[in-house]
């Protein structure tokens, strides 16, 4: 079957799906997956295997990108050392622990072999959780924390992977050598994203046809992230850099055409390769599986449970130990500034490690190698073991991850932390009327000769004052209860908006049916109303 015909029925695969699931609270990322494998038995399916290179040079930049241009640098630097001891010293820690257990139980899988399977299953992925997030709102210092490490510890876990195979190619590896140039790969990566970021938002700002600023925006991941992998390094840290650079400095001075292409584009083509590598992830497991199966059942079992029990099991030594008790022990200033959190917010992160399907690529990036494991070629057993871990966590950890919010009341500091939020949005949105109405009766004054301006004026002044008698009375009602439904909030708002945009846009069609106008014309008249709308979801 030709390949563009398979991808188009594994997307509509995931549109159907996505669309079945959609108000369900299990993550579609599990669904997903469990639907791959399914499609593994029909017969005529043609295999399909999940390409390495396409998830770590084309998908990888894209996702690094997308999360961090449309991410808040400042809320990530408040929790910096979390997010630090997370996405570095978490994927540091669980190697370390998936390479000592596979050694002891795997002698002759050698030293260097071992840490290439921990630095595969180091790296929660955040997809899953985001998924939950949208749907069962958590608290946001947690969900900042977790963005952040699923951000970045796929740098930290690719740099151990690269360094740990070519000591299981070469035979020979110095500590001193790696952890010197895993330094410079930091600080290198940071800079040329600090440089990058600033060069290409400047260009950027110059571009004022939407089209090409769309095409810019996909070139942008691909000029941070290819050069460094070119000279060795990871590419994600300068990808992530120049994501938060333009997404946090530049944004808001490009174009407004762009702004609203772009906050249906990228989050859409997240959604996709996200979708789609969790897809392939089931695809791939029979055909892997098949290739496995001379090894005794025993053995594949004590294999398996022994690096998801590690890989559980120390997310929640790690971030009870080093995350959240020993810098407040060691350095009080720290307790000062930060006290202890409220226990449910580190159960919620050591839960949350849910593995992906980077992990799944890195294993399938492993060249061919002669060590075999009960005359099965190392490679094999890792790629089994980590779609098993990604399968387990998936369902242990993502599934009952709902029903854990509400049991440990999580989701109530989250309808706090929602109500707070729209509150200031509400706020916010008074205070720029305001603004506005101060400078139009100014400009008003100025300009009081000008009767045809006057008129426009006085329209807009209308306008305006309606709109802040309006923000006023849903603050004030927000003030009188501390549970609100924002969807059927925002339904009332602009429902009687509807009705009247519709009733336009049938004398729309009814003047394209008569051929009055054009077809330009009528894109363009549909255009003037979608932003209507659009201006009044706010």
């Amino acid at each position: 079957m030709d390949l563009f015909i398979i991808y188009l029925i594994l997307f509509s695969i995931i549109v159907l799906l996505g669309q079945l699931f959609q108000k369900s609270t299990i993550p579609l990322a599990l669904i997903l997956v469990i639907f791959g494998m399914l499609l593994n038995f029909i017969p005529f399916f043609p295999d399909i295997h999940l390409d390495s290179k396409l998830v770590l040079y084309i998908f990888l930049p894209i996702l690094i990108y997308q999360i961090s241009a449309f991410s808040s640098w400042r809320d990530m630097k408040k929790q910096a050392r979390p997010i630090a001891l997370l996405s570095i010293g978490h994927v540091i820690f669980i190697t370390i622990l998936v390479a000592c257990l596979m050694h002891t139980i795997i002698p002759q899988m050698g030293w260097p072999l071992a840490f290439v399977l921990g630095a595969i299953v180091s790296p929660p992925d955040n997809v899953a959780i985001v998924s939950i997030a949208q749907k069962i709102r958590i608290p946001e210092r947690v969900f900042i924390i977790l963005e952040g490490e699923g951000m970045f510890n796929d740098a930290a876990a690719l740099t151990i992977f690269r360094f740990a195979l070519a000591a299981a190619i070469t035979n020979q590896f110095s500590f001193s050598t790696a952890f010197s140039t895993f330094i410079i790969m930091i600080v290198g990566e940071t800079i040329y994203g600090l440089l990058l970021g600033h060069i290409l938002g400047i260009l950027r700002t110059k571009i004022s046809n939407t089209s090409l600023h769309v095409i810019a925006s996909f070139i942008t991941p691909f000029l941070a992230y290819i050069p460094m992998v070119e000279l060795g390094s990871s590419g994600i840290i300068a990808t992530a850099v120049v994501g938060f650079i333009i997404g946090n400095q530049y944004t808001s001075r490009f174009t407004p055409e762009y702004r609203l292409t772009a906050l249906s584009i990228w989050p859409t083509l997240g959604f996709a390769i996200q979708s789609l590598i969790f897809l392939l992830v089931g695809l791939n497991v029979h055909s892997t599986f098949i290739r496995i199966s001379s090894i005794p059942l025993q053995s594949l079992m004590i294999y398996v449970s022994s690096v998801i029990a590690a890989v559980i099991i120390g997310r929640f030594v790690w971030v009870y130990a080093f995350v959240i008790t020993l810098p407040r022990v060691l350095i009080p200033s720290i307790h000062k500034k930060d006290p202890y959190p409220p226990w449910q917010f580190p159960f919620l992160i050591s839960w949350a490690g849910i593995r992906g399907g980077i992990s799944l690529a890195a294993a399938l990036a492993i060249p061919a190698i002669t060590l075999k494991i009960d005359n099965i070629d190392i490679r094999d057993l890792f790629v089994f073991i980590v779609f098993c871990v990604i399968f387990v966590t998936l369902v242990l950890q993502g599934l009952s991850l709902p029903y854990i919010l509400k049991k440990i009341g999580v989701d109530k500091v989250g309808q706090k932390e929602r109500f707070a939020e729209h509150m200031t949005e509400l706020q916010a949105c008074a205070q720029m009327i305001n603004a506005a109405l101060q400078w139009l009766n100014q400009y008003k004054e100025q300009n009081k000769n000008d009767k045809k301006l006057l008129l426009e004026l006085s329209e807009y002044i209308h306008e305006y004052q309606i709109l802040k008698n309006q923000f006023e009375s849903r603050i004030s009602d927000h003030d009188s209860k501390l549970k609100h439904d924002e969807e059927t909030e925002f339904k009332d708002k602009i429902c009687l908006l509807t009705q009247i945009v519709e009733i336009e846009k049938e004398e729309i069609s009814k003047l394209w049916r008569e051929d009055k106008i054009n077809f330009r014309t009528r894109i363009k008249l549909m255009a003037m109303l979608d932003h209507q709308v659009q201006r009044h979801m706010i």
